[in-house]
């Protein structure tokens, strides 16, 4: 007599995913269990899965991800989503790329996220200069604490300043992310780069992104290094608005939608020379404002 198949329920729910390696990723479902998924179709194909994307499931004999729900806030680099906070980690070595700290933070205001610049290694030679460009570029921009994975110093503070939030970390390699997660955690979770001989540049240790829940309900987002960034392209006239420390200035500008750039009678250009605003964060934005300039002019080439 020939055995009945025994039927498979399949099994909807939904969760979110903390981990993507290779095409296959690790979701959190809404009961607490931790499945391995692959995306269907159309999702495979396009890419379009986050880390931290809240997603539909159904349970079979895998976990396939059938749909993600609309995003809260989303970064494109590093490629994660629906996070309150970014934390911005800083160094004496390798040697802070402040452009790349500025993209980070029109990044996040873009998207609704509150920006906290971290600056590790204030244990080591060379940190008070750091942080002295730091508060000086972006007071009036993000929170900045001042912190050691070597000493504790400021960690405690971190943790209360992210407490019950899902925040992601990012910045160049080697700065000490991981590091930085090891002495959170207590433990050597995450392997820990060094800098490259040539030029100080970090070495990037950190594979893929992956998010860790602390007790507290607190999930921290560890992301891969990075050196370069590129923003979106949109219109240059948009990109004051991402300076928010020049809008108390702007008003007071000759012509309506004064870019800061060329134009004459500038109150920002102003209040650059009477070191209101840093000097070194207005030339970066001229920096930006022209690169951002071409890149629009040639959009349809």
């Amino acid at each position: 007599m020939q055995r009945r198949k025994e039927k498979i329920i399949k099994i909807k729910t939904s969760g979110q995913i903390i981990k993507g390696v290779g095409g296959v990723y690790t979701v959190v479902t809404q009961e607490g269990n931790t499945v391995k998924c692959y995306p269907r179709g159309k999702l495979k194909a396009n890419g379009e899965l986050f880390i931290g994307d809240i997603v539909d499931i159904v349970l079979d004999k895998e976990g396939i991800i059938e749909s993600v729900r609309p995003r809260k806030t989303q970064l494109v680099r590093p490629f994660v989503s629906n996070m309150d906070c970014i934390v911005i980690v800083l160094a004496p070595l390798p040697k802070p790329d402040m452009m790349l700290v500025d993209k980070l933070i029109i990044g996040a205001i873009e998207n609704g996220i509150a920006p906290l610049i971290c600056v590790n290694k204030a244990d080591m030679q060379g940190a008070d200069k750091v942080v002295e460009d730091v508060v000086n570029d972006y007071k009036d921009e993000a929170d900045i604490l001042v912190i050691s994975t070597q000493t504790n110093q400021g960690i405690n503070e971190l943790l209360e300043k992210i407490k019950c939030k899902y925040v992601c970390l990012a910045g160049q390699s080697a700065v000490g992310k991981s590091s930085l997660i090891n002495c959170i955690l207590g433990e050597k979770k995450q392997s820990v780069g060094d800098l490259s001989k040539k030029g100080d540049r970090g070495k990037n240790t950190t594979r893929h992104i992956e998010i860790i829940t602390l007790d507290d309900g607190t999930k921290i987002a560890d992301t891969c290094g990075f050196n370069k960034l590129e923003l979106p392209l949109f219109e240059p006239s948009r990109l004051s608005g991402y300076y928010t420390d020049f809008d108390i200035y702007a008003d007071k500008c000759k012509f309506r939608g004064c870019n800061h750039y060329k134009e004459s009678d500038c109150a920002v250009k102003k209040a650059v020379e009477e070191g209101k605003i840093a000097k070194s964060r207005y030339e970066r934005y001229v920096t930006l404002f022209a690169h951002i300039e071409n890149r629009w002019n040639k959009r349809y080439d």
